[in-house]
């Protein structure tokens, strides 16, 4: 089997000095691909430098909701001039509602600009969202989406939801969170996004899987997750490995695994 991980943060401190083991153990699970994902500017040049240093690994520049701050509007052209030294997505970027501060005024004006720029360089986009979709889709009528499309990391949302983001061009990542088997709604709207919305991802060293909780969390444990999605769906665990590949590399243009990975690609 070959896997994408479609989000992770291998930028963390938890990983300095550790990489090297993480993305060797990474690549004997199946994984094929990883994008990590800064989430303040001040990461920007370190996912730079570690996609620079790992063949398989892959980085998106953005500024996540949880630490967006007045300063970092002047940090927009910044994010510009750094697509071009090879980031492939915009992320993670996104709202949250369920946390005090940073207020939603200044995560709706950083998100607004980050989702212009992707708009511009047709760049997919990672996001996050957690009690504020009414506002993400307010930000999309404003702005759109990029042509490009993107994803919503590990998707909360319901089927309602789900069925409106597809329209707008946008797919699905879930991760540890499918290894908790007790949400009837996480399990009807995996079976309605799969295959063609569904994609793999752990946000390691966030979310660990139930098997992996109380250990470092990293890009490995792809395969709890694997595993929880086929017991859910009741599908081979090699058949999701192959749709949700297959989904990575059309959204984030892996021209160079189009034909060794061993799947077939829409194009």
């Amino acid at each position: 089997m070959q896997l994408v991980d479609v989000h992770c943060h291998l930028e963390s401190e938890l990983y300095d000095g550790k990489l090297d083991e993480i993305i060797r153990d990474a690549q004997k699970a199946g994984i094929i691909k990883l994008v990590t994902s800064s989430v303040i500017p001040e990461e920007w040049e370190k996912s730079r430098c570690i996609a620079d240093s790992y063949d398989a690994v892959e980085y998106a520049i953005g500024i996540h909701p949880w630490y967006v701050h007045e300063k970092h509007i002047a940090k927009i052209d910044d994010l510009v001039a750094h697509t071009s030294r090879g980031a492939i997505a915009i992320g993670e970027i996104g709202l949250d509602k369920k946390i005090l501060t940073p207020p939603i005024d200044i995560q709706l004006r950083l998100f607004i600009h980050q989702l212009i720029v992707a708009k511009e360089l047709n760049l997919p986009i990672i996001m996050h969202c957690r009690g504020a979709f009414n506002e993400l889709f307010a930000c999309i009528k404003q702005v759109g989406v990029p042509a490009a499309g993107g994803i919503v990391h590990s998707f909360s949302g319901n089927l309602e939801i789900a069925a409106e983001l597809i329209k707008h061009g946008l797919s699905f990542s879930m991760g540890g969170v499918l290894t908790y088997r007790n949400s009837k709604k996480r399990h009807e709207v995996l079976r309605f996004i799969y295959p063609d919305h569904f994609m793999l991802e752990t946000d390691s060293p966030d979310i660990p899987p139930v098997e992996a909780k109380n250990k470092l969390h990293t890009p490995a444990n792809i395969l709890y997750n694997l595993r929880a999605a086929a017991e859910i769906l009741g599908v081979p665990e090699e058949k999701i490995a192959e749709a949700t590949t297959n989904n990575a590399i059309n959204l984030f243009k892996f021209n160079s695994l189009r034909d060794s990975a061993n799947c077939t690609v829409n194009t």
